[in-house]
């Protein structure tokens, strides 16, 4: 059977546009080509679809009016257009899949383990691209204007990090893109945990992507934040007994009924053995977990592999997704440092985002000038995008600054911070005047410095 003549038959008998919408060049037989091109300049000039009788009013004598009156003649199953388009998608799909799977087949023996897995994710994403149909036709009848509160609240996130922030808007939309900026040193990372470990203890479970610290790094400074104890003291095995019980708690509460373990600890008070049998005996909450991946080498193919799993597994309490960050994915054959793969890596963050359902936020450079180290069109797909600027340490403040915000208005917005912690508090201050501006008003001071960037991601080496 002639899937294409089928779809292009159904296409001019019904003149659907959700099948319009949907129905790409590629899917159809090349004998088709010329004929396609042509429904496509008369629905560009008419904002309709033709009919057969409108294509053969127009239509000379020609390989194209051949084609058509062939067309009109085929035999048409007794199924539905979505039935045929999804037959041809299908027969394109398994093209596509063989043609790329020889490619992968040669060049198999050259590759390790993790270039394997790599090489298949990519092929997975390269067939979702190709046969992306999500396109749909919504007349006023389709959709609703009013909502139901508890609808909303299903496609809304709150992230947790401002209550202004989270009050204006509403809550972030699921789908959406938020890049968070800052100079090397600023904290970046740390806004990134903290809005992880607030999914966390909204009862969702959350993904954070890696790339430039462990795991157990990561993990350690989630727990700094979680247990509310100084990461120094956490990382260096010198909690305090008061330190130790909240992280004993904290650990406990990630895993079903494990309450025993925690009083059974502040009899014995062996941290090891705590943990020890935490694991051993207990299971992990099923919905309400966070889960990191760590990849020095993560590429797009990856974080949408990664991300497909857990959302199979945690299905709409999965609403948060923290990629460490954006400017170090890793691009085939090209540098992670040009400015175009840049720009094509935030597209592709931004239709993952989409495709999960699910918030995505990534860190991004700024340079001096406040713009995006490397491709300032980095920006373009973000829905949100958010300046930092780390005060004084002993000001103990963050503020942020909305440089985009699609569907919204621009924001400032100051939140306390405890350095010890890295925990950031979602109440509002008044944002710390700058030393240096005091000292200029004042008339003293030296003149500017420039000053060397930090070599890690806290503002002050603790």
């Amino acid at each position: 059977m002639d899937v294409s003549a089928v779809v292009l038959n159904k296409l001019l008998s019904e003149q659907s546009l959700d099948i319009w919408a949907k129905l790409k060049l590629v899917f159809l037989d090349p004998a088709y080509s010329s004929l396609y091109s042509i429904i496509n300049k008369h629905y560009e000039k008419y904002s309709g679809l033709p009919s057969f009788d409108d294509l053969e009013l127009t239509l000379r004598e020609g390989p194209a009016a051949k084609t058509l009156a062939t067309l009109r003649l085929t035999e048409v199953p007794e199924v539905t257009a979505e039935i045929a388009l999804d037959a041809l998608i299908d027969q394109y799909t398994q093209s596509e899949t063989v043609k790329l799977l020889d490619k992968f087949i040669d060049k198999l023996p050259l590759y390790d383990s993790n270039e394997i897995k790599d090489s298949l994710a990519t092929i997975a994403m390269t067939i979702e691209e190709k046969t992306h149909t999500s396109e749909k036709v919504f007349t006023m009848s389709d959709m609703m204007l009013f909502q139901h509160p508890e609808d909303i609240a299903k496609e809304r996130v709150f992230l947790g990090l401002n209550n202004t922030f989270d009050a204006v808007l509403g809550g972030v939309a699921r789908q959406e893109l938020i890049f968070i900026g800052g100079k090397r040193g600023a904290g970046k990372s740390i806004t990134s945990s903290n809005i992880f470990v607030n999914q966390y203890e909204m009862g969702n479970s959350c993904l954070y992507f890696s790339i430039e610290m462990t795991a157990q790094e990561t993990n350690q400074r989630n727990l700094a934040i979680l247990a509310n104890v100084n990461l120094q003291n956490l990382k260096q095995n010198k909690l305090t007994d008061d330190e130790v019980l909240k992280v004993v708690k904290a650990r406990a509460g990630m895993f079903q009924d494990a309450d025993e373990l925690v009083l059974e600890y502040m009899r014995h008070r062996d941290k090891f053995k705590f943990e020890e049998r935490l694991v051993r005996n207990h299971l992990l909450k099923p919905d309400n977990q966070m889960v990191i991946i760590d990849d020095r080498d993560l590429t797009i193919g990856n974080i949408d592999l990664h991300i497909g799993k857990m959302k199979a597994r945690f299905g709409d309490k999965l609403a948060v997704v923290v990629v460490d960050y954006v400017n170090q994915i890793k691009i085939e054959g090209n540098s992670q440092y040009d400015w175009q793969p840049q720009i094509e890596v935030s597209k592709k963050l931004k239709n993952l985002a989409r495709k999960y359902e699910v918030v995505m936020v990534s860190p991004y450079q700024i340079d001096a000038s406040g713009e995006a180290r490397f491709a300032k069109g980095l920006l373009d797909a973000a829905d949100i995008a958010l300046v930092m600027e780390a005060h004084d340490k002993d000001q103990q403040a963050i503020s942020f600054e909305t440089t985009k915000i699609r569907g919204g208005k621009e924001m400032t917005f100051t939140c306390p911070i405890d350095w010890d912690t890295l925990r950031i508090s979602p109440q509002s201050l008044e944002k710390p005047i700058s030393k240096e501006i005091v000292k200029k008003a004042g008339g003293k001071g030296k003149p500017d410095m420039k000053k060397d960037e930090p070599s890690t991601d806290l503002p002050w080496d603790t």
